[in-house]
C-alpha cells in the first residue's frame, strides 16, 4: 500500500515538473460587463417573448422567456455548465484559495487587481496539484471562482443587468424574484435550497456592507460598496421561511432630465417649471410609497441647480450623485455596542446630527435622501431661514404627508409648514405589464391656517392616466410670486420658462441624454444663454454618442449553445 501511495506521489512530483517546464498555457480570464444597455422589445404577446443578453460576457447571459409549466414569463440566468468531475476540481481550487491567500481580496480597491490576484493563486493550485485543464475548462473554473470570491455569488449575474431594480429572496426553497425596469416583477431560475448556504450568502452580504448580523442581532440594514442598499433578516424565528434578504440596487449612473421625460415619468412643461423654481430657490419635498422613483428624481433636479452654488446632501445611504463642484455629500453613521440611554449608540452619527451641523455650514441648498422623523423639524427651521431644500418623505398623499408634518414626533408649526413651496407626488403604475413611474400631480402650498391647520393648495400639474399625458390644472402662483418678488415682468418670466421647455426638446431631438452630458449644456444654459438660444434658433446639431464597447464571444468554446442576440 505505501509503495502505491509512493509511486501516486512520485507521479504527481513529475507531472508537475513536467507542468513548470511547459508552464501554464491558460488564456488570460477576462469578463466584460454590460456597459451598453441592450434594447429590449415592448411587451406584445406575453407568451411569445424571448429575449436574451449579455450580463457578464462571455459568460453569464439573460433569458426571458415564457414558461410553459409554470405560465409565468421568467427570468432565466444562463451560466456555464460543470460536469461532476469539474464540479470537484472547482472545490478543490476554491478550498486551496481559502487555506493560501494571505490577503483578503476586500483590500483592492481595484477589481482588476483583485482578479489578477485571484487569478495567480489559482494557477498556483492548479501547479501544485497536478490539475489538468483544457482553456475552455480553465476559463469556467475562473468564472465561478470570480463570482463566488469577488462577487456575489448565484445573484452576481443579477447585480451586473442594468434593467434590475430589486432582488427579493424570501426564503430557503424559493425562487428570487427581481423587478426588471422593462418587464416588472419576474421570478428567476435561482434558488437557496440549503439554509446553511443562504445563511452564510447574508453573512457575506453583512461583511460586505461593514457591518455585523448575528442571531443576537438578527436584522441588517447596509449598503454595498456600489451603493446599492440591503435589508435582510437572518434569524429563523424573526423570519419563518427562513434568511431573507432585499437588495435594492443603486444605478450608478443617475436619470438625466432628458431620460425622464423619454420615460415619461415628466413632461419637458413641468421639468421646465420646475428648473425655473429650483433657480429661484423654492423648498420641494417629492412623495410617494416604496420604489416610486423618488430618489432618482431627486437626482434629476439637482441638474438644475446653479452651477456655482454650495449644496450640502445628507444621507443614511449614499444614493445621490450630484454634478457640481461645490458639493459637500454627508452620510449618517450607525453606531456600535449597547445603546445609551437616550437609545442611541456609541459613535452614531444621525440624520439629525448632520443636518444641523449642515446649516452651519451656510449652504445654498440642502438636499436630504429622505426625511422621517425629527430631522424634518431641522429641516422646515433651515427653509425658513433662507437656506431652500430638496427632500423626499415616504407618504401617498398631499394631505397624508400634511398630517405626519402636523403630529407628532415632527409636529410641525403653520409657519414652518409654510416654507414647504411644492409638493411633488410620485407613484408606480403599471403599463402594459411593465413598471413605470409617474407623478402623479405637483401641487403648491400657497398658505396654512394658524388654528385649524388647514392648508390652502393649488393643484398645477395632473397626470391622466387614461391617455398617459400630463395636464395642466392650473396657473403657478409660485411664479407669479416669484415674479413680484423680483420685480419682474410675470410675462417674461413665463416666455423664460417656455424658453427651457424648448431648450430640453431640443437636448432630448439631438440624442443628449447622458447624466453628465445634460449637466453640461444645462452649466452653458445658464453661463451663456444667447449661445444656447441661438444654436436652439438655427436648429445647431449636437453629438454625443456612447462608446460602444468591441464584443467578442468565446460561446463555444465555453460550451454554451449559442444564442444569438438579436436585440443587443
Amino acid at each position: 500500500m505505501k509503495l502505491i501511495e509512493k509511486i501516486k506521489g512520485l507521479r504527481g512530483i513529475l507531472y508537475r515538473k513536467l507542468i513548470e517546464e511547459e508552464e501554464l498555457r491558460f488564456p488570460k480570464f477576462e469578463i466584460k460587463k454590460q456597459q451598453v444597455k441592450a434594447k429590449l422589445p415592448d411587451v406584445k404577446q406575453i407568451r411569445k417573448l424571448n429575449v436574451t443578453y449579455s450580463l457578464i460576457e462571455p459568460f453569464a447571459f439573460a433569458n426571458i422567456k415564457w414558461d410553459e409549466d409554470t405560465k409565468d414569463l421568467v427570468y432565466f440566468v444562463i451560466e456555464p455548465s460543470l460536469n461532476e468531475k469539474e464540479r470537484e476540481i472547482l472545490e478543490k481550487i476554491s478550498s486551496g484559495l481559502i487555506e493560501i491567500m494571505e490577503v483578503g481580496l476586500s483590500s483592492f480597491k481595484d477589481i482588476s487587481k483583485a482578479l489578477e490576484h485571484l487569478e495567480k493563486n489559482v494557477k498556483k493550485i492548479i501547479k501544485d496539484f497536478g490539475i489538468k485543464l483544457n482553456p475552455a475548462q480553465y476559463l469556467k473554473m475562473m468564472y465561478y471562482i470570480y463570482r463566488n470570491f469577488i462577487g456575489y455569488d448565484e445573484i452576481e449575474p443579477l447585480l451586473q443587468d442594468p434593467f434590475i431594480e430589486d432582488i427579493s429572496c424570501d426564503g430557503t426553497n424559493t425562487p428570487i424574484y427581481i423587478v426588471h425596469r422593462k418587464y416588472g416583477s419576474l421570478k428567476t431560475n435561482i434558488i437557496f435550497k440549503d439554509e446553511k448556504r443562504l445563511r452564510d450568502f447574508i453573512v457575506k452580504l453583512a461583511e460586505r456592507c461593514g457591518r455585523y448580523v448575528s442571531y443576537a442581532e438578527p436584522i441588517l440594514a447596509g449598503t454595498l460598496p456600489d451603493g446599492s442598499r440591503v435589508s435582510a433578516t437572518l434569524a429563523p424565528d424573526v423570519a419563518t421561511r427562513g434568511p431573507v434578504f432585499t437588495i435594492r440596487k443603486f444605478t450608478e449612473r443617475p436619470f438625466s432630465p432628458t431620460e425622464q421625460i423619454e420615460l415619461k415619468t415628466a413632461s419637458p412643461e413641468i421639468l421646465a417649471y420646475l428648473w425655473y423654481l429650483i433657480e429661484n430657490k423654492a423648498s420641494m419635498l417629492i412623495i410617494g410609497g416604496t420604489a416610486t422613483g423618488k430618489t432618482s428624481f431627486l437626482n434629476t433636479l439637482c441638474t438644475f441647480i446653479l452651477p456655482e452654488a454650495k449644496i450640502v446632501s445628507i444621507e443614511d445611504t449614499r444614493e445621490l450623485k450630484i454634478p457640481h463642484e461645490h458639493w459637500v455629500p454627508g452620510l449618517a453613521r450607525v453606531g456600535f455596542g449597547i445603546p445609551k440611554p437616550t437609545g442611541e449608540k456609541y459613535g452614531e452619527v444621525s440624520l439629525f446630527d448632520l443636518l444641523k451641523e449642515s446649516f452651519r455650514q451656510n449652504p445654498d441648498y440642502v438636499i436630504v435622501g429622505e426625511v422621517r422623523g425629527r430631522e424634518a423639524y431641522v429641516m422646515f427651521q433651515g427653509m425658513s431661514s433662507g437656506h431652500p431644500s430638496l427632500s423626499t418623505f415616504h407618504a401617498g398623499s398631499v394631505d397624508s404627508v400634511i398630517k405626519r408634518l402636523t403630529t407628532p414626533p415632527i409636529e410641525l408649526s403653520p409657519t414652518l409648514l409654510e416654507s414647504l413651496d411644492l409638493i411633488i407626488v410620485m407613484i408606480h403604475a403599471k403599463e402594459k405589464g411593465k413598471s413605470a413611474r409617474r407623478i402623479k400631480e405637483i401641487v403648491e402650498i400657497e398658505s396654512v391656517d394658524p388654528k385649524t391647520f388647514e392648508v390652502k393648495t393649488n393643484v398645477v400639474f395632473r397626470w391622466n392616466p387614461a391617455f398617459d399625458k400630463y395636464e395642466k390644472i392650473n396657473e403657478s402662483s409660485k411664479v407669479k410670486k416669484i415674479a413680484l418678488l423680483k420685480g419682474a415682468d410675470l410675462e417674461k418670466e413665463l416666455s423664460e420658462i417656455k424658453r427651457r421647455e424648448r431648450f430640453l426638446n431640443w437636448l432630448l431631438e439631438n440624442g443628449v441624454k447622458d447624466y453628465d452630458e445634460v449637466a453640461k449644456f444645462i452649466v452653458a444654459y445658464y453661463k451663456e444663454p444667447e449661445k444656447v438660444e441661438e444654436m436652439m434658433k438655427e436648429r445647431v446639431k449636437v453629438e454625443y454618442k456612447p462608446k460602444e464597447i468591441e464584443r467578442k464571444t468565446f460561446l463555444e468554446m465555453l460550451g454554451y449553445k449559442v444564442i444569438r442576440e438579436e436585440h443587443a
